[in-house]
């Protein structure tokens, strides 16, 4: 028989009536309350990630921590276990709020899960929300090394990491990963998810590009850093290599100003490694002019002489021609190897 609210073991539940409670939610203890909550909130117009970080996500992060009466032991532990279970039941309920699109169809990310039953199921609601965008998403856990989780990561040529960061337990859980992960060859966009929690003043910063505050904005971010998928989308992504004691980014795909925006990224964050920077705009698919003006713009930001130049091949600078930006571009004439 599961106990009810007002059983002495989960409290009184609460009362979701009064308008105090929308500043100073109790937690939703007990199945059925949780579950009330959840609907009551979703009838409210409240979007599902919000609804994972305000409802649900609290209850068993209480619990995570120990913060139940009579503490540790057996009886204790069989708690912590039914909220688990009432939280992953309501979490699948949530699935069915989701949006859905095919932003994502033929593109992969990972969700970095970290250690203990909150990080199960922080990880589960993102690729839940990755899901329903079409995304292939895959759950590595952050128990391996931190050379293993990258491995992992290339070897699925993931677009996208995803990784919970609602308290510094879960910063420090990725921080090493997610360092490594920024020097590799084709670097993913890093995303963190904070399920809307302030950070503690004293907490690490997180080594992601982004972070958000649920997983609702997951899918606008995606669309502004990535573009669009779906059927017939070309991927983005860029190949570096050393070129003597230089770096040469090699976009691939299409230059647009998304895509701008995430080789802009690429480069301003490995600025300062190298003395100079070339990038390679010979194995674009195509390059028009709001891809070439924002290159432009980036350059009238922060601009890239000395230390940034594009190379200037044959095809680039006809580009640059046809579009009206003839001279608009540090160009580097030759490849030194």
């Amino acid at each position: 028989m599961i106990p009810m609210a007002g059983d002495p073991q989960f409290g009184p539940a609460p009362d979701f009536g009064a308008p105090s409670r929308a500043q100073h939610p109790r937690i939703a203890r007990d199945p059925l309350a949780l579950r009330e909550a959840i609907a009551v909130a979703l009838r409210g117009g409240e979007a599902p990630g919000s609804v994972y970080a305000r409802v649900l996500r609290p209850l068993l992060a209480e619990r995570a921590g120990g913060s139940v009466a009579g503490g540790g032991g057996p009886i204790a532990d069989e708690r912590r276990a039914l909220a688990r279970s009432a939280a992953q039941a309501a979490l699948a309920e949530l699935v069915a709020h989701l949006p859905a699109s095919d932003e994502g169809l033929g593109r992969r990310a990972t969700v970095l899960v970290p250690a203990g039953v909150l990080g199960e199921l922080d990880g589960r609601a993102l690729a839940d929300a990755l899901d329903a965008g079409g995304w292939d998403a895959e759950l590595v856990a952050l128990d391996a090394p931190a050379e293993v989780v990258v491995d992992a990561i290339v070897r699925a040529r993931s677009e996208v990491v995803v990784a919970p960061c609602g308290d510094a337990a879960q910063v420090l859980a990725s921080q090493l990963a997610l360092s490594l992960l920024r020097r590799v060859t084709a670097p993913p966009l890093i995303v963190g998810v904070a399920f809307d929690q302030a950070p503690s003043p004293s907490a690490p910063g997180m080594a992601a590009d982004h972070v958000v505050g649920t997983a609702d904005a997951l899918a606008p971010l995606l669309a502004r850093r990535i573009g669009g998928g779906g059927p017939g989308a070309v991927p983005w992504g860029v190949r570096l290599g050393r070129d003597a004691a230089g770096l040469v980014v090699a976009p691939i795909g299409l230059l647009d100003p998304a895509s701008v925006a995430r080789l802009r990224e690429i480069v301003e964050t490995r600025r300062t490694l190298y003395p100079k920077i070339v990038l390679d705009l010979r194995e674009l698919m195509a390059a028009d002019a709001p891809g070439l003006l924002a290159l432009v713009a980036w350059d009238a930001e922060l601009p890239w002489d000395p230390t940034v130049a594009a190379l200037g091949d044959p095809r680039t600078v006809a580009a640059l021609a046809e579009a009206g930006l003839a001279g608009a571009l540090p160009l580097a004439a030759a490849l030194s190897s």
